[in-house]
């Protein structure tokens, strides 16, 4: 195959995935703000309530946990340790809430914990506490 044609091939599988990636972007949106997601959105439902990514969210969960551990040095992350060591409980619950695929979750209240891992009360001020309520009820 000519090198060029590799380029191309590159560029569609690199212009694909920022495709796949806005459209995830977009329905997320739309699930977050809506309770009843719409049947148009199945595709996303099902990815976001699969055990695979379920399973990967409870790893970060308890990865978060122990990050905050007293006797470990501070890593690379932000991390609020005091905040997550007193929410210690509730971060390990809602793991376990996500690693048991006998349970159904809600497409919204694993983007909530999705926003959590990303940029929430975990890595600066904020109510942990309630946050971390709020996806429970949600999911």
């Amino acid at each position: 195959m000519p090198a060029y044609l590799r380029v191309v091939a590159v560029l569609k599988s690199w212009s694909e995935h920022r495709a796949l990636r806005a459209a995830r972007r977009s329905a997320d949106e739309q699930l977050l703000t809506s309770r009843l997601p719409s049947p148009r959105l199945a595709w996303r439902v099902a990815e976001l309530t699969g055990s695979e990514h379920r399973v990967e969210l409870g790893r970060a969960l308890t990865d978060v946990v122990h990050s905050a551990d007293e006797r470990l040095l501070p890593n690379a992350k932000p991390l609020n340790r005091g905040a997550v060591r007193v929410c210690r409980a509730q971060l390990l619950e809602l793991a376990a809430c996500l690693f048991d695929a006998e349970r159904p979750v809600t497409p919204r209240g694993v983007l909530l914990v999705e926003h959590l891992l990303r940029d929430g009360a975990l890595y600066g001020p904020g109510n942990l506490r309630a946050q971390l309520a709020d996806i429970q009820d949600e999911l």
